[in-house]
């Protein structure tokens, strides 16, 4: 009998929640438990949708199994497989899950449809839902150029939305989020950036360029605008002429085209018609063509070029594109201001099939100018012009800067206007400073109109270096900077005084004198300090307290035996001055008597030695040595003969110069230091010796010529005799040879070396040593060669003979052969715009030669270089030579000028040009320019040979310029300059006087006059005018009239005369000029006396600063106010009641005051007050600033109702409402274990919001911002999170648990629901019979209590309220009152089983007390 385990199929039970759809909260776990059973034990697979599930902690045992998936997203939401398997089969289980979250992304986003300014999107809803519907969608967008995206709309039911306002050509990405009543979900992007765009416009012009008997070549410009997205192709279309039929011929990439196989003779139209991404652009149609073979002259169309000007800022790229038209093609050539167009990697000529594109990249000032383009074909030549007009930032202000005034405090400095403006006229001038100790420029002032300025509150004692830079529309340009200048008087501190010596010393005192400094400073000198320290220290003391008058300081109170040196500073009203030099150490010694007088007891042409006498005092120590000093006569000073310590009376002193006189003294020096006063000096010795002539010793090598090769080195060494010693120099080629990095010359007394290192071939030569002394000279040459390759060939080299493909090339030998016979030469050419050289010809062996196959018009340099034995050597340039033939264009003619003139002609005469090019001038044409117009006009049809014209047809009263070109048969010349500017009119006189002088403002230096033109100008243009002036005399005859403008006139029509007398009357007379002279003058009424003005202080408050001034945050606030006033006004701003003006930057000068704030912000809005005053009095105006920005945070955010679903918030406006009224408000939430915000109204248009659909018992915070239409603004949050919930419901059924003649103990159940937050206690109240009011009794936090300390025999009611922190619930009355009384109960039996009360639940069994205790709830 065979036992067999008995095998079951597997099998699971699901609990009911698991058999429904088992929703779960986001970020809660996922818990699937189910029990199992089989034998054997089945094995367990779990499944999601198919496929394995991720995240998961799966653990199964025998009789269950359980998966669990921690913090769940929405992306395990879906249906889970179990599958049970063993040997007697299987068993397989669904389990749905559904995880509330925010949604998923939506899918497939794309553009429905694409405009220059806005984008349809459309997408699909998300394959997750969140688990509850999707109600909103917010978009957002973001420019390709930048990271952050920015949300474009928040508020999308539907599946597609319009984007407006997008820039047009600009590339976007999107993205688009889902939400759900849990929130925003996950987003979905755009792959690739979208563009925004449309269809291009036409093509601006389709031209024939070329037409034969069966083919049309067409080609047409860009379209104007290429609609936000470039230009993909064309499509060309056409159609015979009396048809509506339109044919496709092509679509190219290209803009041009040759339509081929057309009938000879038949009229076509042609159509273009752009594409890009966007679609097709509307047609531009040509004329009509025939087509038939014809010729036509070039032409340009100048069209699309504005008055035939480009003007353009420093920097920017010009890219000209002119049609051209002319049959057959014509070839285009370019020149700029008359000479031919170089081109470079900047400026560079493109020819189509239908334009011609001059394209300059980084333009610059020096590309302005007049380009003239030249069209040719068989039938003839065009010529155009355009004007390119390039505009930069100004040049350096013109230098130097001058210092006009310097003081302690302050620096007036000037400088002259820039050179170059940048094309256009310079707005001010930016002034900076800088402390020579610092690196760093600090701005002064950047509104600076005149040339000159006063920089102010300067440190004394510091140096400072000022800049300018000049300013124009485009910019600040380079700057110029002055010389360190010191803020401190005119005059400086004085000089180091001379070196103190000592005027008498003993053992505890020294009397030191000095000399007064060589340089006071420019200011005298008010006294000195004296300072002292010990040989062995290194301070210096301060020994004089007070200014040393005088030039002598006696000193007291030293020590015996110590050595002091001694210093002195000299003082003048700048300060103190640099010390002198420091004393030799001086010995507070008793003084040591001086040694004898020194006599001479040898003595030759360079050598004395002389004897002398001991001391007859030695100070009281042992003499230890000697000091001998010479001065040689008659001019001679005191110097020091011995460099080593003398024991002995007696020394020789050398190196005296021969012939010369010398007087000698000697000085003793004790054991302690001291040292003696200079002995009397000798009588004056005369160096005197026998007159040998100089002989030169060389070695024999040096007799011949010296050879040796490159980079090796030579030495010539001689030895010299003679008496006096003589001396010696080198020379080489009439010069002094002179010591350098490879060349070294040595002399001792009487030997000589010349050491030359790496020699090359310009090191040889004849070097001569000459020796010289009394008795005659001796020379000696030394011949030295240098073997090396050759120097360059014997210039110059000249081309001669050139034409359009060669030219002859000749030199001479090199003077320097390098030693060898030369072999041969070896030619080279180079065009001038390249670097590398190209050989022509090598081993050449004449100095002659002619160079072929030049490529006509290029520019070249050659080469020439001699070979010897020893290589290549140096080379021979030519200058640029141009392969072109011998005669060119003229140049061009000189002096036009204007010889006679009428109202409609004027007589033009000019020199002919001083060269003819090489072949006869055959024409002169005369162009003429209005002044008021840019174009040149041709006045002469004709030819003119002659040197004269008549030009006619003129506008009476214009002004007119000449200019002349000559040509010859190589072609026309540059323009002459321009003659000046005459006018056509017929006479001419001096104009009248000028109207209304007046006097504007006196000073006590000065007077300012003010005059409107003359009436009558005398037919011409003013030029200026003239201010006079005169002291009044008694005598007519004795006036003497002094012009006090400059000589050429005054453009203006007013005028300051300065340096006047003060209180000084003056008569004043103005005169007006032009082209014929001075004119009659006008006299100011009165005389004017210079005298000060008081004028009160005044505010030229502009028209828009009188308004509210309006700008947007982030922009500068400008506030430019001009005053005046005398004396000058200061000036002082305040914000709102006087507050000071932080972030401002304040500028104040005489004539106006400046407040810039940078990167404004709301906080800048307000009233600012300035105040202007001086001794005259005072002014106040007010400008209202208004900053446009978003606005600030709302205030006071307050929760005014809380229940269980919604939270109700109330706050006020913000303070600052960003400048505009507010639109809205935002309103969001977040649970306080989120991080993220979510938006649960973004238009709420009242201060108060009731937040709902919120969750019971969760913590949320909440946060309201503003919107204005400058967008939305900072956030005001709740301090705290808000629970939501309610106060609880009452408390359940109150019991009567006992009672005795005091007390009462009550119990109650729970209230059925506690409002979403935890109850936290109950309070208890009791009502006395026959009162109303209830006495609160207690407060507990369990469900039971007992109440005490009542009154025995009375009656009380009781009632309970629960009470949360949301508040307390309404009170539960107990069902009957209860009078206070001991029970009294009857004796019972406990048993020691369990009783149950018919009618409660088996579950609420209790002991048998249980039931009597029910029925004491009944006892009164």
């Amino acid at each position: 009998m065979e036992i067999v385990e008995r095998e079951t199929e597997p099998g699971l039970e699901l609990d009911m929640e698991l058999r429904r759809t088992l929703v779960v909260r986001a970020g809660c776990s996922i818990r699937l438990f189910v029990p199992i059973k089989g034998r054997p034990s089945p094995a367990v697979a779990w499944t999601k949708e198919g496929g394995p599930v991720l995240r998961a902690v799966i653990d199964s045992t025998e009789s269950f199994t359980m998966l669990i998936i921690p913090e769940s997203s929405r992306v395990d939401a879906g249906k889970y497989e179990l599958t049970l398997e063993n040997s007697a089969g299987n068993k397989t289980a669904d389990i749905n899950v559904r995880v509330l979250d925010s949604p998923g992304p939506p899918l497939n986003l794309k553009p429905l449809k694409i405009e220059k300014d806005n984008i349809t999107l459309q997408w699909e809803m998300p394959l997750i839902d969140g688990g509850a519907k999707i109600t909103n969608y917010i978009i957002e967008k973001r420019e390709s150029t930048r990271k952050a995206f920015a949300t474009a709309i928040t508020h999308c039911p539907t599946t597609s939305v319009n984007l407006s306002d997008l820039g047009e050509g600009c590339e976007y990405y999107f993205r688009v989020s889902a939400e759900n009543e849990y929130g925003i979900g996950e987003s979905v992007e755009t792959a690739d950036p979208i563009r925004a765009s449309q269809a291009p416009t036409p093509p601006q012009s389709i031209i024939p360029t070329d037409i034969t008997k069966n083919s049309v070549s067409l080609a047409w410009t860009k379209p104007k605008h290429d609609g936000g997205s470039r230009v993909t192709g064309y499509v060309l279309e056409a159609k015979k002429k009396g048809t509506d039929q339109w044919a496709h011929v092509t679509a190219v990439k290209t803009m041009d085209f040759t339509v081929k196989s057309l009938n000879e003779l038949e009229e076509y139209f042609f159509r273009v018609m752009a594409v890009n991404h966007s679609g097709r652009s509307a047609p531009h149609e040509s004329k009509s063509i025939q087509v038939k073979d014809s010729t036509s002259l070039p032409e340009f169309d100048l069209r699309g070029v504005c008055q035939k000007t480009i003007i353009a800022k420093a920097g920017d790229d010009i890219k000209v594109e002119i049609p051209v038209m002319g049959r057959p093609r014509p070839t285009i050539s370019w020149q700029k201001d008359g000479a031919t167009l170089k081109l470079t990697q900047r400026t560079s000529v493109e020819t189509t099939a239908a334009t011609v594109i001059l394209s300059i990249g980084e333009c610059n000032r020096a590309d302005s100018g007049l380009y003239t383009m030249t069209g040719k074909n068989i039938v003839g030549s065009v010529t155009d012009n355009i004007i390119v007009k390039v505009h930069d930032v100004p040049g350096p202000p013109k230098g130097p800067i001058n210092i006009v005034e310097i003081s302690r405090t302050y620096c007036v400095f000037a400088w002259d206007t820039p050179e170059n403006d940048g094309g256009v006229p310079i707005n001010n001038y930016v002034v900076e400073i800088r402390d020579t100790t610092s690196q760093t420029w600090t701005e002064l002032s950047s509104a600076i109109i005149r040339t000159v300025f006063k920089a102010i509150r300067l440190t004394t004692g510091s140096e400072y270096q000022f800049r300018v830079k000049a300013k124009n529309r485009y910019g600040v340009g380079p700057p110029i900077t002055s010389n360190a200048v010191v803020a401190a008087y005119p005059f400086k501190v004085p000089g180091p005084p001379g070196t103190p010596g000592v005027v008498a010393f003993t053992k505890d005192s020294i009397t030191v004198g000095w000399n007064e400094p060589v340089v006071d400073g420019g200011n005298e000198v008010i006294g000195y300090h004296v300072e002292r320290k010990e040989r062995s220290s290194i301070v210096w003391q301060r020994i004089s307290k007070t200014l040393v008058k005088g030039n002598l300081f006696k000193t007291i109170g030293l020590e015996d035996g110590a050595a002091y040196e001694f210093r002195v500073m000299a003082e003048n009203m700048a300060g103190i001055g640099k010390p002198s030099k420091a004393s030799e150490a001086i010995l507070a010694l008793d003084p040591v008597d001086p040694p004898g007088m020194p006599e001479p007891i040898f003595v030759n042409k360079n050598v004395i030695t002389i004897q002398w006498t001991k001391p007859e005092y030695d100070g009281g120590f042992k003499i230890t040595g000697y000091t001998v000093e010479k001065k040689e006569l008659p001019a001679g000073r005191w110097m020091r003969a011995n460099f080593t310590n003398i024991t002995e009376t007696a020394f020789t002193v050398s190196g005296l110069t021969q012939d010369a006189s010398y007087e000698f003294r000697v000085i003793a020096r004790n054991s302690a230091g001291a040292v003696s006063a200079p002995s009397d000096h000798s009588d004056p010795i005369t160096c005197k010796d026998d007159i040998i002539e100089p002989r030169i010793m060389v070695d024999a090598i040096f007799k011949d010529t010296i050879l040796l090769k490159a980079g090796e080195s030579f030495k010539l060494d001689a030895d010299i005799a003679g008496q006096p010693t003589p001396s010696m120099v080198w020379t080489k080629n009439g010069k002094d040879v002179e010591n350098t990095m490879k060349l070294d010359v040595k002399f001792t007394e009487l030997t000589t070396l010349l050491t030359n290192k790496d020699s090359i071939r310009a090191d040889g030569g004849e070097f001569v040593l000459t020796a010289t002394n009394v008795g005659g000279f001796a020379k000696h040459t030394f011949k030295v060669k240098v073997l090396d390759r050759p120097g360059p060939p014997g210039g110059p080299l000249e081309v001669s003979d050139v034409t359009a493909d060669n030219c002859i090339l000749s030199w001479a030998p090199p003077a320097d052969d390098g030693g060898a016979k030369i072999d041969g030469y070896v030619i080279q050419k180079r065009e001038s715009s390249r670097l590398v050289w190209t050989n022509v010809v090598s081993d050449l062996q004449v100095t002659q030669y002619k160079v072929t196959k030049l490529l006509k018009g290029n520019e070249y340099i050659f080469r020439v270089m001699a070979v010897n034995k020893y290589g290549i050597g140096e080379c021979l340039d030519s200058e640029p030579t141009i392969a072109d033939n011998p005669y060119v264009v003229p140049e061009a003619p000189e002096n036009p000028e204007v010889t006679a003139i009428t109202k409609d002609s004027m007589f033009v005469m000019w020199q002919a040009p001083k060269s003819d090019g090489g072949t006869p001038i055959t024409n002169y044409s005369i162009e003429r320019k209005d002044r008021i117009g840019l174009r040149w006009v041709k006045c002469n049809k004709r030819k003119v040979k002659d040197l004269q014209f008549k030009a006619t047809g003129l506008l009476v009263g214009h002004e007119y310029e000449f200019r002349v070109i000559a040509e010859n048969i190589a072609g026309l010349s540059p323009p002459s300059a321009s003659s000046p500017f005459y006018k056509a009119t017929d006479v001419l006189y001096a104009p009248g006087a000028p109207c209304n002088p007046r006097i504007l403002d006196t000073s006590k230096s000065s007077i300012t006059v003010a005059w409107n033109k003359p009436v009558y100008d005398g037919g011409s243009d003013l030029t200026g005018y003239i201010v006079e002036t005169c002291i009044p005399s008694e005598k007519e005859e004795e006036e003497e009239w002094t012009i006090v403008t400059p000589k050429e006139g005054l453009l203006a029509t007013s005028f300051t005369i300065i340096n006047l007398k003060e209180n000084q009357e003056y008569m004043i007379n103005i005169s007006a000029i032009n082209s014929e002279g001075i004119g009659e003058a006008a006299s100011v009424p009165g005389n004017a006396k210079a005298e000060d003005r008081l004028l009160p202080p005044e505010i030229d408050l502009d028209a828009e600063l009188r308004k509210v001034v309006s700008l947007r945050a982030c922009c500068s606030l400008r506030l430019f106010v001009p005053i005046r006033g005398r004396p000058a006004p200061t000036a002082s701003w305040t914000k709102g009641d006087g507050e000071h003006v932080e972030r401002a930057t304040i500028d104040s000068t005489t004539s106006y005051t400046s407040l810039v704030v940078e990167n404004v912000n709301r906080f800048d809005s307000g009233k600012y007050n300035l105040t202007v005053e001086n001794e005259s009095g005072s002014k106040t105006v007010t400008v209202q600033v208004r900053v446009l920005d978003t606005p600030s945070a709302p205030q006071n955010l307050k929760i005014t109702a809380v229940t269980n679903e919604s939270v109700t918030l109330t706050w006020e406006p913000p303070v600052n409402d960003g400048g505009v009224k507010i639109k809205n408000y935002i309103v969001e939430k977040r649970e306080s274990t989120r991080k993220a915000y979510a938006t649960v109204n973004s238009n709420c248009h009242s201060t108060t919001f009731t937040v709902g659909q919120l969750l019971e018992g969760c913590n949320y915070y909440f946060r309201v911002l503003a919107e204005n239409e400058y967008g939305i603004g900072l956030p005001i949050e709740a301090g705290e999170s808000v629970k939501v919930s309610e106060k609880p419901q009452p408390p359940g059924k109150i019991t009567l648990k006992d009672v005795t003649k005091t007390t009462v103990t009550l119990a109650w159940e729970k209230p059925v629901h506690d409002g979403g937050s935890r109850v936290g206690c109950y309070v208890i109240e009791i009502q006395p019979k026959g009162e109303d009011k209830w006495y609160p009794s207690g407060i507990v936090q369990e469900t039971e209590a007992t109440i005490k300390q009542l009154n025995e025999g009375e009656e009380y009611m009781f009632r309970v309220a629960a009470r949360n922190e949301k508040g307390t619930s309404d009170p539960r009355q107990i069902g009957v009152p209860v009078i206070l009384k001991d029970l009294v109960i009857a004796p019972s039996i406990k048993m020691m089983f369990n009783i149950q009360c018919v009618g409660r639940r088996k579950s609420d069994s209790r002991s048998p007390n249980s039931c009597t205790s029910q029925s004491r709830s009944l006892l009164g």
